[in-house]
């Protein structure tokens, strides 16, 4: 590796342990800098701003939580729990880096565009995974789905309307463990409720 190369990805990240820890308004570029002996000129030199940063932070965990994925899915025995496995990550990956994600959410409903591009990108990659997988399912015997990429939307629009619905009920910005808890809990059963839909479809 570069030894540029190097050194950005050091800055990448520090500033990830960062913003994941106290979120990017509490975080400062100074603060980055000295939890790796960089000198702030030096740190401009590769990000000219934090926006900058924070967008490269985000490719790069996109990336590390795809190859993570794909890795965990492929070990799975069949489509179903394949299904069930991304659900459990994919939680997981948000209590993890809520604090980092959430601040999207204080951007408003216009996003820049190169942010905009990245979680373009990850809901393209999620949704091409949880299609593949119903394809799997299909092939097996396992499922029986008609039209793969409309129900992969309806199953992940449903998803997310289960963790924003309990965060919007009780009126808070960053959920406590019993909170993620609970939003595990109703995502993890409405996945079996809806792969056993898919089953019972096969039956009939």
């Amino acid at each position: 590796m570069e030894n540029q190369d190097r050194k950005r990805l050091l800055i990448i990240d520090a500033a990830l342990k960062r913003f994941a820890h106290y979120g990017l308004a509490k975080t400062t570029m100074t603060e980055i800098a000295k939890d790796i002996a960089f000198s702030k000129a030096l740190l401009y030199y590769y990000f000219p701003d934090k926006l900058s940063l924070y967008v490269s932070v985000i490719e790069h965990l996109m990336h590390q939580i795809s190859r993570d994925l794909v890795k965990s899915v492929e070990k799975t025995s069949s489509a179903a729990e394949g299904i069930l496995m991304l659900v459990q990550k994919r939680q997981a990956f948000i209590q993890k880096y809520y604090k980092l994600i959430e601040y999207t959410k204080m951007m408003g409903p216009e996003l820049p565009d190169e942010l905009q591009d990245k979680f373009t990108r990850a809901r393209a990659f999620e949704l091409k995974i949880i299609t593949g997988l119903l394809n799997k399912g299909n092939a097996s015997g396992e499922f029986s789905v008609a039209d793969l990429n409309f129900t992969t939307e309806i199953f992940v629009e449903a998803i997310s309307g289960i963790h924003f619905n309990i965060l919007n009920r009780s009126k808070i910005i960053y959920p406590d463990k019993e909170q993620f808890k609970l939003i595990f809990l109703k995502e993890k059963r409405f996945t079996e409720i809806f792969l056993a839909g898919l089953k019972q479809t096969n039956r009939s």
